[in-house]
């Protein structure tokens, strides 16, 4: 075990930050750490990292005295040095620096007369095992190498840090954990500041190599490429899930589905005992009736659950129905100076209910397009035209369209003063905005939130084309799932700007990419063209997208693909007869392992279903009135169903995994 928490609590002040957190991290895991913003992450990894200590429970921490080299990253991480790049990545390896100078030393004394060769020898080959256990040979060559992965040129690596901005400044230290990160990676929203190369590097990265990692990070299409494991923190607590973030959610969805059963269950159970109370109270059976209420005023009550996870089922109609163009583009295209960023378009419609999605490296164009198709600067060439009936909202970063002086109700109630209070705060419940949170000043509200009711104010005004310039930025997961349903049940046309590929692949119906000059259009959604969007030109996208990755480190990890197939020669060379392939012992090894756990987990989920239903007999014939029993049979009966949820869950995956393996 590299590292663990082991029933932690930690409060600020009067705010239990953390309750009864327990979490322990494995050799070759990795760990998805999610949660809403101010659920504790960034806290947990501090305390990880000896920069808070708990005010309970044990924490184990990955320290050198215990022999693991760890690497973190956090955004507010400052540098080092004030040297250059390449300076800065390799600062933390100064013990490499002084061994290599004591090599050369001893190399030195070696040649020199007089001096005691045994003990020079014996000298220089421990400092050379502990130069090359440090990887001394190959560190700067990582270091480079990792660099330009990460966007950096070879120019680039004598540039000074203090004259990089922000976002190179972040890149150089994700490059310096991942350099020293050889055994434990603590990666804390490590792709904010990234393009899509450089993610997908990363990605591959994680997915490839030896090192255990943990990351925070709200990107749900990231998580499910590299995690293994998922640690949910909710209300300050955790609880550990096998499987990358949308087995989680499957996982989570199952959990909640049960609890509601039990919720509704316990809650007949209080009825019927209230019933009798009231029957009996009185009567010759009042002392039962008091023992009854008795156990009622101790009974562990079950909290109704939340369903905020649960998609939203509503609309949002056009006020005014648009004709069935809501946009056109005429030989149109942007830039700066009068000079466009890419050729122009010649002719581009967008149709009513149609949510198209343009995606770019930075610095393309795609927000400018935006702001010309809402009259904010001028095209270079061409010009928008809007359809018949429409009416445009342009949704932007910095949310301009909210008025600091106002509440949250204020700012809806202000579209239409003339609206009733409980049609306002319906409308406002469908953006997540319920009880006191309708009061609350819109200074004084995150980053997500304000992104909510900024587009809940643009659907209020009756828009029936909305432009969207990166909708999901710096929010949680539940509030980017909330941004989603939204975009889904607006009835009118979008135009989404964004870099989030699981908001891209939720919502668009079609695709502007802008790369290279060109602005090209496609009808289909992300997984219809994820090579074209990801600019992975080196795959033939117009075979169909390939299927989804599944994380390296899970049980259910498809095999890797082989090498790929040489070009054949000219059609006159001679056929050559197929070499009979040679037998793939690991993959008959993995096929094995595979089928013994399919056949343990069908034989798990067989004795549980077995047990559950011996367990449901039981309680048919039971005594109502003997509500100790009752109450026992309940809690295993939940037991039970909760465990055979997993059971299926492991029995799915181990079922996928062998299938990938058998092709």
């Amino acid at each position: 075990m590299l590292a663990s928490l082991n029933h932690v609590d930690l409060r600020f002040g009067p705010q239990e930050v953390l309750k009864d957190v327990t979490w322990a991290i494995q050799e070759g895991e990795c760990w998805g750490v999610i949660g809403r913003n101010g659920a504790g992450k960034s806290t947990v990894f501090k305390l990880l990292l000896g920069e808070l200590e708990a005010d309970g429970g044990t924490v184990v921490r990955p320290t050198k005295e215990r022999g693991i080299r760890m690497g973190h990253y956090a955004q507010d991480l400052i540098p080092e040095t004030q040297g250059s790049v390449l300076e800065e990545a390799l600062a933390a390896f100064g013990d490499v620096e002084r061994l290599q100078h004591e090599m050369r030393a001893l190399e030195h004394r070696m040649g020199e007369p007089g001096a005691d060769l045994d003990e020079v020898m014996e000298r220089y080959q421990r400092v050379t095992e502990t130069f090359e256990h440090m990887d001394g040979f190959t560190i700067r060559a990582r270091a480079e190498s990792i660099l330009q992965a990460l966007g950096f040129g070879p120019a680039d690596f004598e540039r000074p840090v203090e004259t990089l901005s922000g976002g190179q400044k972040s890149r150089v230290m994700l490059a310096k954990a991942i350099l020293q990160g050889q055994d434990l990676l603590l990666l804390d929203e490590p792709t904010n500041h990234l393009d899509l190369p450089s993610l997908r590097w990363l990605e591959a990265f994680i997915q490839d190599t030896d090192a255990t990692v943990a990351v925070i990070s709200h990107d749900r299409y990231f998580l499910d490429k590299i995690a293994t494991e998922i640690l949910e923190l909710e209300l300050g607590r955790s609880r550990a899930y096998d499987g990358n973030y949308s087995e989680f959610m499957e996982k989570k969805e199952q959990e909640l589905e049960l609890l509601e059963r039990h919720y509704e269950q316990q809650q007949a159970y209080i009825k019927n005992q209230e019933e009798y109370i009231r029957r009996n109270i009185a009567g010759q059976n009042t002392k039962q009736a008091r023992g009854r209420r008795t156990h009622l005023a101790k009974l562990d009550r079950i909290q109704k659950p939340l369903k905020d996870r649960r998609k939203v089922k509503f609309t949002f109609p056009e006020t005014q129905r648009s004709g069935d163009v809501a946009l056109v583009l005429e030989n149109a295209s942007v830039g700066w100076g009068g000079k466009p960023l890419y050729a122009p378009l010649e002719q581009l419609q967008i149709k009513r209910g149609q949510k198209m999605g343009i995606v770019g490296l930075n610095g393309t164009g795609k927000s400018t397009l935006l702001k010309a198709i809402s009259e904010e600067i001028p095209f270079i060439t061409g010009r928008a035209r809007l359809g018949s009936q429409v009416k445009l909202g342009y949704f932007d970063q910095h949310h301009r369209n909210l008025d600091p002086r106002n509440t949250v109700f204020q700012q809806i109630h202000a579209v239409n003063p003339q609206a009733l209070k409980q049609d306002v705060l319906g409308f406002l419940a469908k953006f997540q905005f319920r009880g006191d949170e309708v009061d609350k000043p819109v200074t004084a509200l995150s980053g997500g939130e304000r992104a909510r009711l900024s587009i809940a104010t643009l659907i209020r005004h009756g828009v029936n084309l909305l432009l969207l310039d990166e909708p999901t930025n710096h929010m949680d997961i539940p509030s980017m799932e909330a941004m989603e349903d939204t975009i889904l049940s607006f009835t009118g046309a979008a135009i989404v700007v964004t870099h989030d590929r699981y908001l891209l692949g939720r919502v668009a119906d079609s695709l502007l990419r802008i790369h290279e000059g060109k602005a090209e259009f496609r009808e289909g959604g992300y997984e219809d063209h994820q090579a074209w969007v990801d600019l992975d030109l080196s795959a033939d996208d117009d075979a169909g997208s390939p299927e989804p990755e599944t994380p390296r480190k899970s049980p259910s990890s498809q095999a890797k693909p082989g090498p790929a197939a040489k070009p054949q020669g000219p059609s006159t060379a001679p056929s050559q007869p197929p070499k009979p392939r040679p037998i793939d012992k690991d993959k008959q090894r993995a096929v094995k392992r595979f089928e013994k756990q399919v056949a343990e987990a069908e034989a798990h989920v067989s004795d549980l279903e077995a047990k559950l239903a011996d367990l449901q007999k039981e309680m048919a014939a039971m005594d109502p009135a003997d509500w100790q029993a009752f109450s026992t049979k309940l809690d295993a009966q939940k037991t039970l169903e909760a465990d055979l949820a997993y059971a299926m869950s492991d029995w799915e995956a181990a079922q996928g995994a062998l299938e990938e393996a058998q092709r």
